[in-house]
């Protein structure tokens, strides 16, 4: 990402409010204040965001970032540099746009930012069998389905909530000031963007949920823990709907067999009519199982 000395390297993070106040800065405050005003980032932050622009031996990025449902300006200054390429995405995953890990834990470890106080409610979810995907179609397409995942979830939440690829092809949503209620319907725009995106590749994306509140909850952990439990009960579910499925596709496949050989097997001017229709239903049974899972 940089090209740097790198036994001399530094980058000072700033979070201001919407009145310039510093609400975070990893450097002591008197520092980041001298920063901010050499390097002249309030007249920078009237512009249209995002921003980047290099001073002297300092690359500065300014974004607007979304910290608990509030919108802040997010300073990022790399010290002792030849050239930074990258350093307003400091904070969003490149494959989906989302908000990233970094910018996750940087959150939930800020003692300014205490998510007690929020309303909230958290959504996990992930991929159903993405190495399948992966396997058939390549890590490529694999990319593209995260992509297309993380599209649809832009789509469907607003600018106050939260939307970040935690790794792999998990993600997390957070919906402030919203229940429950709300959130399964955001979960179901989230599933149609996913389904008119995919269809556009010919691709089959379906995701697993885990939904949970911070009602009487203690701390952001155990919303996430509660929400992870939610996530593996629905798709344990789902395995066992597939082991049903296999189980059952095997039993009447190995029936349908038995009845065509006892048909081949009799003599062709007394062939069982009745056999032959119970041959018959089976197959459509079948069919209209597996089409219904």
């Amino acid at each position: 990402m940089y090209k740097v000395d790198d036994e001399n390297r530094d980058i000072i993070r700033i979070v201001l409010d919407k009145k310039y106040n510093i609400k975070y800065t990893n450097v002591d405050n008197k520092i980041a204040t001298s920063y901010i005003e050499k390097l002249k980032v309030l007249y920078k932050i009237s512009e249209e965001l995002p921003v980047h622009y290099d001073l002297e031996d300092c690359s500065i990025s300014i974004d607007e970032v979304n910290i608990h449902g509030s919108i802040y300006y997010w300073i990022n200054v790399v010290i002792k540099f030849l050239k930074c390429i990258n350093c307003n995405k400091l904070l969003t995953d490149a494959v989906t746009g989302l908000y990233n890990r970094d910018y996750w834990e940087r959150i939930i470890n800020n003692k300014n930012f205490d998510f007690v106080d929020k309303n909230f409610t958290l959504i996990i979810m992930d991929i159903d069998d993405l190495k399948q995907l992966n396997d058939i179609y390549g890590h490529l397409m694999g990319d593209k389905a995260i992509g297309i995942v993380g599209q649809s979830i832009k789509k469907a939440i607003r600018k106050d909530d939260i939307g970040l690829r935690y790794g792999g092809d998990e993600f997390i949503v957070v919906l402030f000031n919203q229940d429950k209620e709300v959130a399964y319907k955001v979960i179901e725009r989230i599933k149609s963007e996913i389904k008119e995106l995919a269809a556009k590749y010919s691709l089959s994306i379906q995701i697993s949920i885990g939904v949970a509140s911070n009602t009487s909850m203690k701390s952001i952990e155990d919303v996430i823990k509660k929400a992870d439990i939610d996530l593996y009960k629905e798709k344990n579910a789902k395995k066992q709907i597939r082991m049903e499925k296999d189980d059952f596709k095997i039993k009447v496949s190995k029936l349908i067999k038995e009845l065509n050989k006892i048909v081949i097997d009799q003599n062709k001017m007394n062939i069982d009519e009745e056999v032959i229709e119970i041959s018959r239903k089976l197959g459509e049974l079948n069919i209209r199982y597996l089409n219904e899972q």
